[in-house]
């Protein structure tokens, strides 16, 4: 049927579409980089943007493609069978399967081509907005950040003990006193050893090779489903260690002014000696008896006055650290065959405990916390005093150390808060010393903790690690590092208020503090290319499409037709096809006999009369229905396709000879002419 309109239903159409793919696009564009937290719903209103603009490709194509049918119809003659595959392309795929539409309405079965690969859109376009895992990165404020502030030591009395909520603050070290009051004239309190809760950190660091962390530290410090790294700074012990002798016969210097232990050379250490690893740690230590009689708590049975130097720290003590390196771990030489003194390098290094300043980085991923010294600066020995081995005490303690210079050694009774610190800096210490002290031989007869630790390699047949001198370090800061695994500890502080002791409570805002968090994340990317390919191709065809319609309207005078009922109804209404045996109504068009399928069919002007029968007669069809009585008003106004021209010739539906088609000049402006 003709609709009295132009092709601006094409346009339309067109608009409709470009406006969804820019909505479409402008989402995408939103959407890219954020993350991904609500992807069913996204997935939803992209999958509805693709949808809608297929619709509209699809119907502009369907009214473009309509325009063509009627334009191919109006100038060629097909057969039946092929008006039917052409009439149904667009809904029943093996209409498609006529052969014969290929070669007379190739314009159109390529729209009817673009209308079956439209779904192509909505497939193509759903993976231009994915969801990729991507490394977030956020410098930003953490609530948790502690650090080390040994201050606190200094300041804390045993006698009236820190709480921090609800809980006793724990120091690094014991003490003793000389009296039960601390009223009593001339009394102090005096170091003891390391404390128990110490104690039990380091040998967890010690057992574990690594630093102890806190449980539940990554989701503390960084927030729930981060990572985190951040960066503090304090001050706590270090050992600075120097190597002093390597190779067999070499001889042992001095370090700093300390002379080495006498008896300790190269010649205890393979392949002269017997032993992988020999280490001397307790010259000039401080003696945790420092009376030989004394009462419960230190108390001395007799004093005041006691003696001078009861509790002075004297000297702390040098590490002498000699080892055997394999040169071929992979061997076992045996002395009786060639090439055993060269089968070992002994080396021997020396350590002095000093305060340091340390920059450490601690990273939490994955809930597990690295540590990374990025720099550590050593000031000054924890007591700057040299150990005399041949000179006893004798001073009425029971601690027979003498060190020189005197005056540099740290009295009790004197500057407390000094004492208090240098008491926690040498409990880390004695407590390293506990482990590294001893010695193993080449039968694996360990007299040493060191044994247990990351410094002996199992997989060298139970002999030091090459780098024995910086795993040494190593191994004395992860039990410095491991004091953050119980915030209890005095010296644990907040980093941005490290006044405070943290205890063991979470963050809030006043002690946030400057850190970098990053997790994968899922995020939106929007792959551009591939959405604007996809829908450059399908607006392309679709604009091909559109114009080729706009082109058939145009040959259709102007109007817009479709296939609607009535249209069909009222093309197909004229005498020239009465006269076809179609059969009953009840038979499927399927069942058509050949001969009626392969009638050739066209639309155009249908003349009546003596032509139509003679077409008939040859047909060997009835000519009953020829002579049709003319047209009444009611058919005329609804049905134009219908309308009689010089009282004999209608417009519609006719076998090859009785209609009249309009033929092209070659220009759509030059006029048509009838064939």
């Amino acid at each position: 049927m003709e609709e009295p309109t132009n092709a601006s239903a094409l346009s339309v159409c067109a608009t409709e579409q470009e406006a969804l793919v820019a909505l479409e696009t402008s989402l995408d564009h939103i959407l890219d980089g954020h993350i991904a937290d609500d992807q069913l719903t996204m997935l939803r209103y992209g999958t509805a943007l693709a949808f809608m603009t297929k619709a509209c490709l699809v119907s502009a194509v369907i009214v473009a493609y309509r325009q063509r049918i009627w334009m191919t119809v109006r100038s060629k003659m097909l057969s039946v069978a092929a008006l039917d595959s052409l009439f149904a392309a667009t809904e029943d795929l093996s209409a498609l399967w006529n052969l014969e539409i290929y070669k007379r309405a190739k314009v159109a079965i390529t729209l009817a081509f673009l209308v079956w690969l439209a779904p192509l859109v909505i497939i193509l376009t759903s993976s231009t907005l994915g969801v990729e895992p991507a490394f977030t990165i956020d410098s930003t404020m953490c609530p948790g950040v502690r650090t080390l502030n040994f201050a606190k030591e200094e300041l804390e009395n045993w006698r009236d003990p820190t709480r921090i909520d609800g809980l006793y603050g724990l120091s690094l070290s014991i003490w003793n006193s000389t009296t039960v009051y601390n009223t009593s004239e001339g009394w102090f309190d005096y170091y003891t050893r390391y404390s128990d809760q110490f104690e039990q950190i380091a040998r967890m660091a010690a057992y574990g090779k690594q630093v102890v962390s806190r449980t539940g530290a990554t989701r503390g410090i960084c927030g729930a489903g981060w990572n985190c790294t951040y960066v503090v700074n304090f001050t706590a012990p270090g050992y600075q260690c120097k190597e002093l002798a390597k190779g067999v016969g070499s001889e042992i210097g001095r370090f700093r002014d300390h002379d080495p232990p006498e008896g300790f050379s190269t010649e205890l250490l393979l392949p002269e000696g017997n032993y992988s690893y020999y280490a001397y740690t307790g010259g000039g230590d401080y003696a945790v008896s420092q009376m030989e009689e004394v009462n419960p708590g230190g108390m001395p049975l007799s004093g005041p006055p006691f003696p001078e130097n009861l509790g002075a720290f004297r000297t702390e003590p040098i590490l002498w650290i000699g080892y055997s390196e394999q040169v071929h771990p992979d061997r076992k030489p045996s002395r009786t065959e060639p090439g055993w003194n060269e089968a070992f390098v002994p080396r021997v290094f020396a350590c002095e405990n000093y305060e340091t300043e340390y920059t450490v980085r601690f990273n939490h991923t994955g809930g597990e916390q690295l540590t990374t010294v990025t720099n550590r600066n050593f000031l000054y020995p924890v007591i700057d005093t040299k150990w005399l081995q041949d000179e006893d005490a004798n001073d009425g303690t029971n601690d027979n150390t003498t060190a020189y210079p005197q005056s540099n050694y740290v009295y009790p009774n004197d500057d407390k808060q000094h004492y208090r610190r240098v008491a926690a800096f040498h409990s880390i210490g004695a407590m390293l010393r506990y482990f590294v002290n001893g010695t193993i031989d080449i039968d694996v007869i360990a007299n040493t903790k060191a044994i247990q630790t990351k410094l002996i390699d199992p997989r060298r047949g139970w002999f030091p690690h090459p780098d024995l001198m910086e795993r040494l370090q190593s191994f004395y800061e992860d039990i410095i590092f491991s004091l953050f695994s119980n915030p209890q500890f005095l010296s644990v502080v907040w980093a941005a208020r490290p006044d405070a002791s943290s205890g063991d409570v979470a963050g809030d805002a006043s002690t946030r503090y400057p850190c970098e968090r990053s997790r994968f994340e899922n995020h939106y990317q929007y792959h551009t290319g591939t959405l604007w390919g996809v829908y450059a191709a399908a607006m392309l065809l679709a604009a091909l499409g559109i114009a080729s319609g706009t082109h058939a309207v145009l040959e259709n005078e102007g109007r817009l037709r479709d296939t609607r009922f009535s249209s069909i109804v009222a093309a197909t209404r004229g005498p020239a096809l009465e006269k076809v045996g179609w059969g009953s109504g009840d038979d499927p068009a399927t069942d058509l006999p050949r001969d009626v399928k392969n009638l050739r069919v066209g639309y155009g002007l249908v003349h009546q009369g003596t032509a139509a029968a003679a077409n008939a007669n040859a047909l060997g069809v009835s000519t009953a229905a020829v002579n049709t009585p003319p047209p009444r008003p009611d058919d005329v106004r609804f049905f134009p396709e219908r309308v009689v021209w010089d009282g004999d010739v209608r417009y519609g539906f006719g076998l090859e000879g009785d209609v009249s088609q309009m033929r092209s000049e070659g220009s759509l402006f030059r006029g048509r002419s009838r064939a």
